[in-house]
């Protein structure tokens, strides 16, 4: 078969589902991950004879034309420039998260935001340990990553921050296995740990934190038929929707646990819904958080909140 004549496949059977930007987008995907075909390659020879997998690529469109994201069918992404396998069990990470992400590493390259020992020492005192045994606590960001799903966010802070200790907490321990091979397969090392964010026990967490991150499940469930098949029908319901009557359910619960966690001076960030991002904010301030800043995606629909614990 000639991968033009592939290309045309993929368009006549993803047109029910999809335009044609977004098939030649996925089409592009798959020849590089399946034949290592790279998009100017196959401008440059589209009329080149593909090897003989026609029983696979006919499984493939098949999954395609009943919505599966091409992420799950290939089993990896990439994120912030790093590979991360995917499945059914986690979230496929999505560019709004990527800006998050830099958006903290910027800020951290900026020194908007300072390690615990740090200001503990600019007000004259030594650094302090964390309690546990941490003796290298004074040179060490820490940071605690909720809801990781497949550990985008933390694996990507702790390939870029070489001076940190990282935790990543999940309900699902499906999600937790998929993050765990993601920091291996990435080369970091990561603190995994199977917890509920919306209940009580936090005894087990680390504190005494610089950062608490999360991109929690934010979407109402009467918002469900809005979504595209490939969202509603594959990725995973317990990391997507909250209830109508109490949408910041997760965000009250976290920022409850980070008021006990964070150190005095340390941040809490959010990706958030768009339609509740001034709840949100009000919400933070009368938990007592401060320096509360609005960000916007760079669709400039409001996407993420920041705050510190003074």
């Amino acid at each position: 078969m000639k991968i033009s004549t592939l290309r045309d496949l993929f368009h006549s059977q993803l047109a029910p589902l999809y335009d044609e930007r977004e098939i030649d987008a996925i089409f592009f995907i798959y020849i590089e991950n399946k034949f290592d075909i790279k998009k100017h390659q196959y401008f440059l020879n589209s009329d080149q004879q593909l090897r003989d997998e026609r029983d696979e690529m006919r499984g493939d469109l098949k999954a395609l034309s009943k919505g599966m994201p091409i992420q799950y069918i290939i089993g990896e992404t990439i994120f912030c420039g790093l590979p991360f396998q995917v499945n059914p069990s986690v979230l496929i990470p999505r560019p709004e998260t990527e800006e998050l992400v830099e958006m903290i590493l910027r800020q951290k390259a900026e020194r908007k935001f300072l390690l615990l020992s740090e200001e503990k020492v600019a007000d004259g005192g030594k650094p302090p340990s964390d309690g546990r045994g941490d003796k290298k606590r004074g040179s060490l960001y820490r940071i605690l990553d909720l809801c990781t799903g497949s550990g985008a966010i933390a694996v990507t802070l702790a390939k870029n921050i070489k001076n940190a200790n990282v935790w990543a907490t999940d309900i699902s321990k499906e999600a937790l296995e998929t993050a765990r091979k993601n920091a291996m397969h990435n080369n970091v090392e990561i603190t995994f740990l199977h917890h509920d964010v919306l209940k009580e026990n936090i005894s087990f967490l680390p504190d005494n934190l610089d950062i608490i991150v999360s991109n929690p499940p934010y979407i109402p469930q009467n918002e469900r038929d809005n979504l595209h098949k490939n969202v509603v029908d594959y990725e995973p319901d317990v990391a997507l929707f909250v209830p109508d009557i109490n949408p910041l359910i997760f965000y009250n619960a976290i920022a409850h646990i980070a008021k006990k966690i964070l150190h005095k001076g340390g941040l809490l960030y959010f990706e958030t819904h768009e339609k509740f991002h001034s709840e949100l904010s009000a919400m933070l301030a009368e938990t007592g958080f401060k320096e509360i800043e609005l960000w916007n995606d760079i669709n400039n629909k409001p996407r993420f909140i920041s705050c510190k614990k003074l």
